[in-house]
């Protein structure tokens, strides 16, 4: 299979993925080469081929982790390296990132998704450390939602920028004064609940209505969500509601990523929570966060209008790869979805053939981003959809890490090595 784009995807860096050449490996890391292949043939250093130049390239970011390693093991911590993918520098109880993807509170996020667990369940597992004894959707009655919050929404396309919303969504329910901000700990989760129950309506600008989809009563998330973007009468209702709500649970925590990093520093200072978490979107909407899923958005949709080109490399696609995965976890439980809807579905079985492309010529393979605009892009979803169901999901870890932030009662100031 061939594909092409109309623009080069090395405008803006969007992946945190950079292969480097062997000499620049053995330059960062000040050893001979054979050291260089053991650590490659251990899996310390993933390793790939260049299939243009046919040459072997080493991820950028495992080589800078055996440096800091190295440096650890010789009493010399440097927190610059440390902060990029290093040894943990904070104390949290909420998630862990293993080679089989994230726990959370010691619960597999992909074993969630494949038991059929609720979004709701799972966000409760974050949250208060117990999983409930049974999936059930958030009654009615712990939302406190203003009945004009539509109004707000009104002054921004969701479509265009979902996380600019979220942000205008968050600070109206702060200066509305829903809680008690002396008592915030105890009502934590009542303000979670409003913020993602409010973000969730926003799944009905991505439907030809264009307006926001109310709460009904008993119900989830997930079938709120494809009542929104009308696949609620799809011959495939029940895979795509499934498909919703695995990637919800599968993006709602993922450790210290940027955004969550922003959100704890923002919480150390001791303001409130929607604070917290407009900061948290603010940063989330970077072109190497989610901001970057527009531009697999722009690249996939020039491929399927164009697909006898050839993509200037395959290195430079952004949303895949992962620093933390060899393949991410995550995406491949999302992209199990896309195959179930790809039998009737010319855009999902043609991404498909796409990625199998990619990864058979690079090894590369979506990160969850690239998944999840894979995933919107085959459901016929507008631009902006895959920005929204991430967001909406990791909003959940967002909350569970200001309030863990909180309780510690430190504030995080990191200090610059100045150089003169």
């Amino acid at each position: 299979m061939k594909s092409s784009t109309s623009r080069s995807t090395s405008s803006r860096q969007v992946n945190d993925i950079e292969f480097i050449t062997r000499d620049e490996a053995l330059k960062i890391l000040g050893i001979k080469k054979e050291s260089l292949y053991t650590y490659a043939s251990r899996g310390l250093i993933k390793k790939t081929k260049d299939p243009v130049k046919n040459t072997s390239l080493y991820l950028k970011t495992d080589v800078e982790k055996m440096k800091t390693r190295a440096g650890i093991r010789q009493g010399v911590q440097r927190v610059a390296p440390m902060l990029r993918y290093g040894e943990p520098v904070v104390q949290s109880w909420i998630c862990d990132i293993t080679s089989e993807g994230p726990r959370y509170r010691g619960h597999l996020a992909t074993s969630l998704a494949r038991e059929g667990r609720s979004f709701e369940f799972v966000v409760d597992l974050i949250w208060g450390g117990i999983p409930r004894t049974k999936d059930m959707p958030w009654n009615t009655r712990e939302v406190s939602l203003p009945q004009h919050i539509h109004q707000v929404i009104s002054l921004y396309d969701p479509q265009i920028s979902p996380l600019n919303t979220f942000a205008a969504i968050a600070l109206k329910l702060r200066t509305l004064n829903l809680t008690d901000d002396n008592d915030e700990n105890m009502n934590s989760r009542s303000i979670g609940i409003n913020l993602i129950q409010a973000f969730s309506g926003l799944a009905g600008y991505f439907g030809s209505k264009h307006e926001y989809e109310a709460t009904v009563d008993q119900e989830f998330i997930s079938k709120r969500l494809i009542r929104g973007f009308e696949l609620a009468e799809h011959s495939k209702a029940n895979i795509i509601e499934q498909a919703i709500n695995s990637s919800l649970i599968l993006c709602a925590d993922h450790e210290l990523s940027a955004p969550t990093f922003t959100a704890r520093i923002t919480a150390s200072t001791g303001v409130d929570l929607f604070a917290c978490i407009v900061s948290a979107l603010m940063a989330q909407s970077g072109p190497m966060q989610v901001g970057g899923a527009s531009d697999l958005e722009d690249l996939l949709e020039n491929i399927i209008n164009s697909p006898s080109g050839l993509v200037d490399t395959y290195f430079e696609i952004p949303c895949f790869d992962h620093p933390l995965y060899d393949q991410d976890p995550r995406a491949i439980e999302i992209m199990k979805y896309v195959e179930l809807i790809a039998s009737d579905n010319y855009t999902a079985t043609f991404l498909l053939e796409f990625v199998s492309t990619i990864q058979h010529k690079s090894g590369r393979y979506p990160n969850i981003f690239g998944a999840l605009v894979i995933l919107a892009m085959s459901l016929g979803l507008k631009k902006g959809a895959a920005a929204f169901l991430h967001t909406l999901g990791r909003s959940a870890g967002w909350v569970a890490h200001t309030v863990e932030q909180r309780l510690t009662g430190t504030m995080l100031r990191p200090r610059a090595h100045y150089m003169a």
